[in-house]
């Protein structure tokens, strides 16, 4: 069936086109200022709108390979079980659409308009859907690895369980999107727009999150392992049972967000803001926390071992019982710290500003304390150092 009878057969009120065999047809709209002589004939064009018109029709497990999509307004229509493999639906209307299980795999969906469409369980590896609105739309279980999603909108989208391994969603907007158990190991999500996104057991491995907006995320149980996070927002968001192994969080924002069970050692905080957060008990040890911003974080009874605060703001924190030893706190802005009963043997707090700090009961054997300033600190044995 070619473009001109299909067209002509849906202006007769036709709607059924059930299994039909389409491959390679063309249904783009003719540009009239090309001087190219145009090679289809399109019959039946919605003239207000200048676009193959074909809402509501049934194309459910019809041969679309290749076929020349363009701007077709395809509202509605069920596509579920089609063949749409390489595909050219660029600009396309594909809203409220049914796509079920269908396979668009290499289809260019560029600037097409998939808001509220179904596509749960579809193809769509290394299709190209950048600036493509899907806001709404159903993609649970789909397939979307090598898929091209860069500034795509998804803005309250069902992902979940998706397979999005190595897409790429730079500058995506996903705000309160659904991504349970959704496959984004070494996905392109810098800059994106996580805010209110669920991504409860997601698994984010080696994903890039540079500058990502993650405020009020929920990444319970998630695998953010080797992760870059570097200068996100994660802001007020839920990190409970969340595995950050070997993860990059380096000048992150991280202020009220919930840590319960989390996974931290060796990770990089490097120049992050943790003021007022509650790390307490937490195993961090060989944590990298140089140049954080720790102000009046409590990490009482935390393990700190060979931990690098180095250059970090810890002023008025509370590292009482922590056990500290071979940890960095050369340069480390540490006036009025509770380091009381804390254990730093070994540790090196060459040139930090102890004024004020508490340290009674403090076990600094072998500690390196030259250049630290103590004015005011309470000792270990609860002497006033003046």
């Amino acid at each position: 069936m070619d473009a001109t009878e299909l067209l002509k057969r849906y202006a007769e009120g036709e709607r059924d086109f059930k299994r039909a065999n389409l491959r390679g047809l063309v249904l783009s709209v003719v540009d009239s200022h090309s001087g190219d002589t145009p090679t289809l004939v399109l019959a039946n064009i919605n003239e207000q709108q200048n676009r193959p018109y074909l809402i509501g029709a049934n194309l459910s497990e019809a041969d679309l390979s290749k076929a020349h999509l363009s701007r077709a307004n395809l509202s509605k229509a069920d596509l579920s079980g089609a063949n749409l493999c390489g595909a050219n639906l660029v600009g396309a209307s594909l809203s409220g659409a049914n796509l079920t299980g269908a396979n668009l795999t290499g289809a260019n969906l560029t600037g097409a308009h998939l808001n509220w469409a179904n596509l749960s369980t579809a193809n769509l590896s290394k299709a190209n859907l950048k600036g493509t609105d899907m806001s709404a739309a159903n993609f649970s279980g789909a397939i979307l690895n090598d898929a091209n999603l860069g500034k795509a909108y998804l803005i309250k989208s069902n992902l979940s369980q998706a397979q999005l391994n190595d897409a790429d969603l730079t500058q995506a907007n996903l705000k309160d999107a659904d991504l349970t158990d959704a496959n984004l190991s070494g996905a392109e999500l810098a800059r994106a727009n996580l805010a209110g996104a669920n991504l409860t057991r997601a698994d984010l491995t080696k994903a890039n999150l540079l500058k990502a907006n993650l405020r009020r995320a929920d990444l319970t149980e998630s695998y953010l392992n080797w992760a870059s996070l570097g200068e996100a927002d994660l802001s007020e968001a839920i990190l409970t049972r969340a595995n950050l192994s070997k993860a990059d969080l380096s000048k992150t924002y991280l202020r009220k967000i919930v840590l319960h069970g989390c996974h931290l050692s060796g990770i990089n905080l490097s120049g992050a803001d943790l003021g007022g957060l509650d790390l307490s008990k937490k195993l961090l040890t060989g944590i990298n926390l140089a140049s954080a911003y720790l102000s009046e974080a409590n990490l009482s009874g935390a393990y700190l071992i060979e931990a690098n605060l180095s250059d970090a703001n810890l002023c008025g924190a509370d590292l009482s019982d922590a056990c500290l030893m071979k940890a960095n706190f050369i340069g480390a802005r540490m006036g009025n710290i509770n380091l009381s009963n804390a254990n730093l043997t070994g540790a090196k707090l060459c040139k930090a500003d102890l004024m004020g700090a508490n340290l009674r009961g403090a076990i600094l054997t072998e500690a390196d304390m030259r250049g630290a300033n103590l004015i005011g600190a309470i000792l270990p044995n609860g002497k006033t150092y003046n």
